[in-house]
């Protein structure tokens, strides 16, 4: 049986609870979930290239990373489909510089997963290639089908791996139609 794709961010771990009440402590923003309409966290929080990169530093520091709060119903969600002989596929596209604090967060949650991936989905800077597949190398595998929060990441694993993607509906995806492929799900 296939694997099951799952993302890590805002599908099992409620990053952008954390981004949120950093923002608030590193720039005073206040900003609501609904706000976050673009998936480019400048954007969404209106910030200067310094502050954006302070952002970015500061969420994927191992105890920021450590401290977030798992997606109420995700555990439930796992645990069922591990109960229907699945095995859960934990794909990210989080700096490679958290792999350890990610799976060790993975771990202190009992998240079950029998694999753990770092894909380079937004070439980012720094990312160690020893650590990091590309999204090519990605496109190689399979899923049964995947649990997604990108609305571009959705749409790469629909048209490019022709795999039936579960869109987890975040403000951040809405301009993204269902599709054959893709469904929103609430």
């Amino acid at each position: 049986m296939l694997p099951i794709y799952v993302d890590v961010d805002d599908v099992i771990a409620s990053t952008i609870e954390a981004l949120i009440q950093i923002a608030e402590r590193e720039f005073g923003k206040v900003i609501t979930y609904e706000q976050i309409t673009d998936f480019d966290l400048k954007k969404s929080f209106d910030l200067t290239e310094a502050e954006y990169d302070h952002l970015f530093d500061i969420v994927h520091r191992p105890e920021e990373i450590l401290k977030m709060n798992v997606i109420e119903g995700a555990l439930e969600g796992l645990n069922y489909w591990v109960k229907k002989g699945y095995s859960i596929a934990i794909v990210t596209g989080r700096l490679t510089s958290t792999y350890e604090s990610s799976i060790e967060w993975l771990d202190k949650q009992n998240v079950p997963y029998e694999s753990f991936t770092i894909v380079d989905k937004y070439s980012r800077p720094g990312m160690d290639k020893n650590i990091a597949i590309t999204l090519d190398q990605l496109s190689e595998r399979s899923y049964h089908f995947a649990i997604e929060d990108s609305a571009a990441m959705a749409q790469h694993l629909s048209n490019h791996m022709n795999t039936q993607v579960a869109l987890l509906d975040r403000p951040w995806n809405r301009s993204i139609d269902e599709s054959p492929k893709v469904t929103r799900c609430m």
